[in-house]
């Protein structure tokens, strides 16, 4: 996209240059009625446009390598020189005024390719920069995969384990609960994108498991509100959030430890999560500064800027994650 926007604009630069050397053309015959030079009007016209473009695109294409190399600043310098001198040569035998008016022009046309080629490496930069940015989300989504704890799935298969003499067909639920998560782990989330749809049910599942794990059918209360058929998000944004939710909570046991909602309101996803936190017992691992959380946030600012807003906020005894995100249509 970033190569055609650099393309329209050297056809729409050499558009305006052309008339330009066409009105200032016409504007010097006029002033010389006389001239033999006015039955060659297309003549000086092309002859005018085929100076600046080699002088142009000498000098576009000259200076990375010039810059690479000493040797090869001094090539384009003589070689810019050089055609210079050849274009001025004709207008030595009408004096120096002549020169000048031939030359000056040209130098201008050299100034205008330095100029581009700025924008150029300008463009070339921030295509790489977000190549690099890009590279570093996937990096960071891989390690956000291998934070999920162990010990999460340690225990969900020990609990797992615990159900197969007690309550086979919930076993066999949990298992296919854990199965669905890991899959999409491993495999679905190496998209950029995937259905929020998707992305819901992997947290559902993750919920249901977490269930396994505690007491109470209140520990742990989710409600869904909108529907996510229509648009699409970044995998892996909210498990991370969850698990750090279920990790430091204060209790393992009782009624509204952790709180998850989310809400969809046209393309705007509102999703918050909190839990019951002590501070004495979370000092130094539960804060806004975890790891966990500063790659979320990270991943944010580069997938979505200036698209979400991420909100920490910590109380005596409640730890709570607001985030609203504009999501992309299917």
């Amino acid at each position: 996209m970033k190569r055609l926007v650099e393309i329209i604009v050297h056809i729409f630069f050499w558009l305006i240059f052309t008339a330009f050397v066409v009105i200032l053309i016409q504007i010097y015959l006029q002033a010389r009625p006389d001239s033999a030079l006015g039955k060659h009007f297309l003549y000086l016209v092309f002859l005018e446009l085929a100076m600046a473009l080699i002088l142009f695109y000498t000098t576009f294409l000259g200076i990375p390598p010039a810059r690479k190399k000493k040797r090869n600043l001094i090539i384009l310098t003589a070689v810019l020189i050089f055609i210079l001198a050849f274009f001025a040569y004709p207008a030595t035998r009408h004096g120096m005024w002549q020169v000048l008016s031939s030359v000056i022009p040209h130098i201008i046309v050299i100034f205008l390719a330095v100029v581009f080629r700025r924008f150029s490496d300008s463009i070339q930069l921030e295509k790489e920069k977000q190549e690099l940015l890009l590279q570093n989300a996937q990096s960071e989504l891989a390690l956000l995969k291998m934070q999920v704890s162990p010990h999460f799935l340690f225990n969900t298969l020990n609990n797992i384990d615990y159900l197969i003499t007690s309550d086979v067909k919930k076993a066999s639920e949990s298992i296919s609960k854990l199965g669905d998560m890991l899959r999409y782990m491993i495999y679905e989330s190496k998209s950029d994108k995937i259905p929020l749809s998707r992305e819901i049910r992997n947290i559902e599942d993750y919920i249901e498991l977490i269930r396994l794990r505690t007491s109470g059918s209140d520990y742990l209360k989710y409600n869904l509100a909108g529907d996510p058929a229509h648009l699409r998000i970044a995998p892996m944004i909210f498990v991370p959030l969850i698990e750090n939710a279920y990790k430091h909570s204060s209790e393992k046991e009782g009624d509204n430890i952790i709180s998850i909602s989310i809400k969809i309101d046209g393309s705007t996803l509102f999703f918050n999560v909190n839990n019951k936190y002590d501070s004495s017992i979370n000092k130094a691992g539960h804060s806004s500064n975890g790891i966990g959380l500063d790659l979320v946030r990270r991943r944010l600012e580069i997938i979505y800027p200036g698209k979400n807003s991420f909100k920490i906020t910590q109380n005596s005894d409640r730890f709570d994650v607001e985030l609203k995100l504009e999501l992309d249509d299917n």
